[in-house]
């Protein structure tokens, strides 16, 4: 970590949790995350639109020795594959600066910072696996085919 670095903002150019987010949307909370914070703020990168691409989240890792840290969009935008998430959690580690998920409103700055996160994405992970596909959805069996068998069961004395 260098005086002045400041900290630079990731966005990108695909959806996020399948929700579309205009990259100057990203990049109004990622400021306002800095400004509220008062973390002196460097321009964003933005990420290539291609599924999986990591390229530019890679290029602002190996810029960390210049930076205070790095302030995601959403943590989110983290790689999917777990074993590139440690990579990044111990590059920011090692560099002495932090990295920060503006939309969640969550910052590493220790080892101990990084099981919160990695939790939200394991549970965001399985949740279309969940009855619901991780949605509320109000039917006529609210109980899903079948249900009337588990409410009589769930009704019993």
């Amino acid at each position: 970590m260098t005086e002045g670095g400041g900290y630079r903002g990731y966005i990108v150019s695909r959806p996020v949790r399948g929700s579309h987010f205009p990259q100057r949307v990203q990049n109004l909370v990622v400021r306002d995350y800095a400004a509220r914070r008062n973390l002196p703020f460097r321009l964003s990168v933005t990420e290539y639109a291609m599924a999986g691409s990591a390229m530019m989240f890679e290029s602002l890792l190996d810029e960390l020795p210049a930076l205070d840290g790095i302030i995601l969009f959403s943590l989110f935008t983290l790689p999917d594959r777990p074993q590139a998430r440690r990579r990044a959690y111990e590059r920011v580690l090692a560099a002495g600066t932090s990295l920060h998920a503006a939309l969640e409103q969550l910052v590493i700055r220790t080892p101990d910072g990084v099981p919160a996160w990695e939790d939200i994405l394991r549970v965001d992970a399985v949740l279309p696996a969940t009855p619901f596909g991780g949605r509320y959805e109000k039917t006529a069996e609210p109980l899903g085919p079948g249900g009337a068998a588990l409410a009589a069961l769930l009704t019993a004395p």
